[in-house]
Order: C-alpha cells, then structure tokens, then sequence
C-alpha cells in the first residue's frame, strides 16, 4: 500500500499489483459465496425473478456455510419458523444488494489494471465499498475462528510459516483499507 489521496469526489488508493491482484481476488471469492449453485438459480439483477424466487420461498445460499450464517444470521434465535420466514422476505434482497456492491469494488479494481493506476473510490460508492470490505473481512474472520479480541491475539502471535498467519494478515490489511478509506470520507 502506498497511499490515499482525496480529489474531488473522488478517493485515489494507490496499491501495488499484488495488492490489487489480492483484493479483487477475495471480492470475486466473496461474490461466489453469495451467488446460487444451481442450475436455473435466479439472477441477481432479475427482480421480477427475485421477487418470485421470494415468493416461492427458495433459499439459494448455502446456509450450512459458517460464512452465510454470520452474513445472513437468524432474524430469532429461538423460533426457526419465524427466522426461515423473515429470511424468505428479506434474503434475496440482501444478497442483491450485497452482489451489486461487490459489482461496484470490482469496477473499479479492474479499472486500475492490477495496480498500474490508482483505484478510484467514487464518494457516491462510498458505501459499497464500507460494505463489501467489511463483509469481506468479516468472512475472513469467520474462516479464521475469530469470535473474540483473544482469538485474534492468538492468531497475530502464530508463526510466519502457519498458513493461517498470512491470512491473519490479509484480515489486518482490510482493516487498513477500510480505516483509510473512512478517514478520507
């Protein structure tokens, strides 16, 4: 990372190949995540689809996955029925949403040809940008086993060669990112 810089409506992020190479990859992991399997699965920028996969109460994200239970919890811990109907009326929204977002950070990390120019965070993105670093950093914790501050002291005092350490270290990266970006806001 070599820096931040505010113009106009716009935040210029100066990152080297690989770290544009690297966020784009996790967004572009993170989006999989969200996106449906299957064969014949709604498209995310279908709303009348969406609004009928809603309808017809179809889930189509893999709620065995420890990542979208944290990114899509249960709306009431103790009554499955009431959470399964919440998340039939509001899930496929929020996943819309969060694709859309996703859309927006990759536009743009794809527009910096791996690093050869600054990334532009446009003001009026601000927020997908807050959003998709933060779920995506959330997802990495998620897969690290971070629940408390002690988890992630545990992981930030592990070897350089425990493969998790490197991850650990992506995690604090997007942190960078974010409180950078915020303090250019």
């Amino acid at each position: 990372m070599r820096d931040f810089k505010r113009s106009g409506p716009t935040i210029l992020m100066k990152l080297t190949d690989y770290e544009a190479t690297l966020l784009e990859s996790l967004v572009e992991q993170f989006a999989g995540l969200l996106e449906a399997d299957e064969e014949g699965a709604v498209p995310f920028d279908d709303p009348f689809a969406r609004w009928q996969a809603e309808l017809d109460g179809e889930d189509v994200l893999d709620r065995s996955d420890p990542v979208i239970q944290r990114l899509f919890p249960d709306a009431y811990a103790s009554d499955p029925e009431a959470s399964g109907e919440f998340r039939r009326l509001t899930q496929a929204r929020q996943r819309t949403e969060r694709l859309g977002q996703t859309e927006v950070v990759l536009s743009a990390l794809r527009d910096c040809d791996a690093g050869k120019h600054p990334v532009q965070v446009r003001v009026i993105e601000f927020d997908a940008w807050l959003k998709t670093l933060t779920a995506v950093r959330l997802s990495l914790a998620v897969r690290l086993g971070i629940e408390t501050a002690d988890d992630a002291e545990e992981l930030d005092a592990l070897p350089e060669d425990d493969p998790r350490s490197y991850i650990y270290r992506v995690y604090e990266w997007i942190a960078y990112l974010t409180e950078n970006l915020l303090g250019l806001q």
